[in-house]
């Protein structure tokens, strides 16, 4: 026999509650303080509920499925057995996509001098086109192996030496120069 709900005595107040409250999209620790359970049950409950959202790798449920979902629980002539029902039927969250760019072997001893045209560095700037998410994060990590094998380059453009200061008077200019002159 299956362990009883704890929560399934509050199904009116939890109702309740989730019908006042102003939140459109549920989250994990939203069920939490709603249904008063723990991380696992409320993981759980977002799986039951059904029609997870997905965003940024955290699931949530939206308003509506939470009250229908609540609506069939307490209407339900035998809420255990509706439960589990709802339980088997379950499907799982969308799982994240990982994202994954592999770069070319031929590639790997990339070098400031060959990024292509669509990364231009400079002092205090980077730009990269790309006509896609994936097409950008390609372009990041070919700037990430020419930052690994070519650090020294990358870092005189970025951060050039600093000019020496114009010098007006003509004798402290002379004065100056010979003094670069003999290093």
């Amino acid at each position: 026999m299956a362990r009883p709900v704890k929560w399934s005595r509050d199904l009116h107040s939890i109702r309740e509650r989730a019908l006042r409250s102003r939140t459109e999209t549920w989250s994990r620790r939203d069920l939490e303080i709603l249904f008063d359970v723990g991380r696992a049950t409320a993981q759980g409950l977002t799986k039951v509920i059904g029609e997870v959202n997905s965003v940024a790798g955290a699931h949530f449920v939206d308003r509506s499925s939470l009250l229908a979902f609540l609506e069939e629980m307490i209407t339900a002539p035998v809420f255990e057995e509706a439960f589990h029902e709802r339980l088997l039927k379950a499907e799982a969250p969308p799982p994240r996509k990982p994202l994954r760019v592999a770069i070319p072997q031929d590639l790997r001893n990339m070098r400031l001098e060959d990024l292509p045209p669509s990364i231009r560095l400079s002092p205090g700037r980077l730009e990269i086109d790309a006509d896609s998410a994936i097409a950008m994060v390609e372009q990041l990590a070919l700037l990430a192996q020419a930052l690994q094998n070519d650090l020294d380059q990358v870092q005189l453009l970025l951060d050039p030496p600093a000019m020496p200061p114009e010098v007006e008077d003509a004798d402290l200019k002379a004065f100056l120069n010979e003094l670069r002159s003999a290093n």
